[in-house]
């Protein structure tokens, strides 16, 4: 079985997809979010390409919603909760439907739509969807995030947390470069990888907004075993 890899989802064209399963990875702080949403039991999610989009659903939808998401790591005026992780608490989003809006991981996660199947990871659920991917069978397709579009140093750390995951489960996987790239970068990092990403474009972004306690809890590793699955235009419990 083959594993390739993509450092942002805009270097992906929609027939590298076909027949495979795609695992989109937004470390800082979409996947995460998106986890820890679905593990607190919410209805779904709706990944949309942008705020508009996101404002327009929520006022024409039906149903017990939430507006939800963030520019440029920041909440938006108006919408109910951000993108950080800890927002999201059972208390808040259990049996809600939450229309998301991101920089780049709701987008990222709607590019993979010519994929089988699809699936959100990072570090906190990193065990459970390598195997959900392995079990499947299929060639597994790993892609960024990024941040606008470009190399995100925190996503490759996640993917290669991801791959070295998939290899526990079968040593004898084909990789691809980006993917070894990826695990030594990950396994030179994984005693301690907020240590590790200091320096690097977005978590020092992240630090600026004093956003401290997101960049903690989305380094941990395994907090979950749910995998979250878009299909048909939206996010549920795999």
């Amino acid at each position: 079985m083959k594993v390739t890899s993509y450092a942002a989802y805009p270097d992906v064209s929609s027939g590298l997809l076909v027949d495979r399963t795609a695992i989109m990875v937004d470390a800082l702080r979409a996947s995460a979010t998106i986890i820890t949403a679905v593990a607190n039991k919410c209805d779904r999610i709706v990944p949309t390409s942008e705020v508009n989009e996101a404002a327009a659903i929520h006022k024409i939808a039906e149903g017990n919603m939430l507006l939800c998401g963030e520019v440029d790591a920041q909440k938006i005026s108006g919408f109910d909760l951000g993108n950080s992780p800890l927002e999201y608490t059972q208390q808040v989003v259990e049996d809600k439907i939450l229309i998301y809006a991101t920089t780049n991981g709701s987008v990222a996660v709607k590019s993979l739509v010519q994929a089988e199947d699809i699936f959100v990871g990072t570090f906190i659920n990193a065990t459970a969807v390598a195997a959900k991917a392995y079990e499947i069978g299929r060639e597994i397709v790993l892609v960024c995030a990024g941040t606008n579009g470009h190399f995100s140093t925190d996503d490759i750390m996640a993917m290669g947390c991801v791959v070295e995951r998939l290899l526990k489960l079968d040593e004898t996987l084909e990789t691809d470069d980006l993917c070894k790239v990826a695990l030594r970068i990950y396994n030179e990092a994984k005693q301690d990888i907020n240590a590790a990403l200091e320096g690097c474009a977005q978590f020092e972004y992240l630090k600026q907004l004093k956003l401290y306690d997101d960049l903690e809890y989305c380094a941990r590793e395994d907090m979950f075993d749910v995998v979250p699955v878009y299909r048909e235009g939206v996010i549920v419990a795999g």
